[in-house]
């Protein structure tokens, strides 16, 4: 039941070559798609999608009822067969940096997978798997790029094409006021005939911000997007904007999260810090936190005879010294501590960040052979995701 055919979209909406630009726009809106196929004497010769208008189109110039799509819609269109698995059309996919593939029968067209579709594939398919616990802190873009509500819609379009992203945050007198994407491009601009070198971005149609704080899970995130029919997420931390997610990131994400065949690299004993940081527990903490000032560290562990007993952490600090008022000159470690979760060192970074989740701790001790020998923090599991995650990311936004 994980063949192409079940999920593909089957309706197949195209143009001729010569149709104008402002044609397709308006297909594109009435339709409510990102992409239209290119018919030419009956057979679907190339693929037209939003990406093509902003970056082949909008930043050109050229006229929106004068120009054909075929001057523009240059892409092949990348075939695949519906008995293929969902799995394997995402890889080949990624395999060919692009957002959409022709699907096909007996070497006829019969349907289209977008990015969109894989998205939701993964999302009905593992969301609610025991151990979906990826934040959306991990898999954002931390970079947000933003304009200016006074400026054109054509100086947003370049800012795009130069960037290569999807969307900008728009914003007027430092608040941001909503979000200009290549959907309002093409359904808002282009499709109603404005002209985009002397259309502000505040006249046009800007999509009301939808935010989630960065501490959600990747599950609740997609739902919130699919909740709002939405291809854009900004992330919020407190008041503050710090990231996006776009509709393929959470196709890049379950695949990443559950697709991918496990190895060595992804054990805790490769991110885990092996010169620990240990205090006695008769130590003030006014000097244990000049030790982990000193040392640029967010824990010590603490011990007694020699043996580890215990933890403490920056958290720690916050929430018992000054939250309690406590003396930091007289208050020692050993009342201070805590008993530290614990984590193999052969377990997978997916379990530690499970524990994470289930102890509510930022910081797990590491043991080997029942011995503890190095700390994985929240840090540690960040670095993890964003290296393994970035790699995974090969499709164009």
């Amino acid at each position: 039941m994980d063949e192409i055919r079940y999920f593909m979209e089957e309706s197949l909406i195209s143009v001729d070559p010569t149709t104008s630009i402002k044609e397709a726009a308006q297909k594109m809106r009435h339709h409510s798609i990102s992409s239209l196929l290119i018919l030419d004497n009956e057979n679907y010769t190339g693929l037209l999608t939003d990406t093509d208008l902003t970056r082949k189109f909008a930043t050109k110039g050229l006229s929106i009822e004068e120009t054909p799509v075929s001057l523009i819609s240059n892409n092949p269109i990348v075939t695949l067969d519906a008995g293929r698995q969902m799995e394997e059309g995402y890889e080949y996919m990624r395999k060919n940096n692009i957002r959409h593939l022709g699907i096909t029968e007996n070497d006829k067209m019969v349907g289209i997978l977008s990015i969109k579709d894989f998205a939701n594939y993964y999302h009905n398919k593992f969301s609610q798997e025991a151990g979906e616990k990826g934040e959306v802190r991990y898999f954002m873009k931390g970079s947000v790029l933003s304009i200016e509500a006074g400026s054109t819609v054509l100086d947003a379009v370049k800012k795009m094409a130069q960037h290569k992203v999807g969307c900008l945050l728009v914003s007027e007198a430092g608040k941001v006021k909503g979000l200009f994407s290549e959907s309002a491009l093409t359904m808002d601009v282009i499709a109603a005939g404005r002209p985009l070198e002397s259309t502000l971005l505040s006249t046009v149609l800007v999509r009301q911000l939808v935010t989630m704080d960065s501490s959600q899970t990747m599950s609740n995130a997609y739902q919130k997007m699919r909740e709002n029919n939405i291809r854009h997420l900004s992330i919020s931390h407190g008041n503050k904007i710090i990231g996006m997610l776009s509709i393929k990131d959470f196709a890049n994400y379950y695949s990443f999260k559950f697709c991918q065949n496990r190895n060595p690299e992804d054990e805790v004993s490769h991110y885990m810090q092996e010169n620990l940081g240990t205090i006695p527990d008769s130590t003030s903490a006014q000097k244990a936190a000049g030790i982990m000032k000193e040392n640029k560290i967010g824990s010590l562990l603490v011990t007694q005879n020699d043996e580890i007993v215990g933890i403490v952490t920056e958290e720690i600090f916050t929430r018992k010294v000054l939250g309690d008022c406590l003396n930091p000159e007289t208050t020692l470690m050993s009342e201070l501590m805590e008993k530290p979760a614990t984590i193999k060192s052969t377990q997978s970074m997916d379990s530690a960040l499970t524990c994470m989740h289930e102890k509510d701790a930022r910081y797990l001790a590491v043991t080997v052979d029942s011995k503890i020998k190095g700390i994985i923090s929240l840090k540690d599991l960040t670095v993890y995701y964003k290296n393994k995650f970035i790699t995974s990311q090969d499709i164009d936004e």
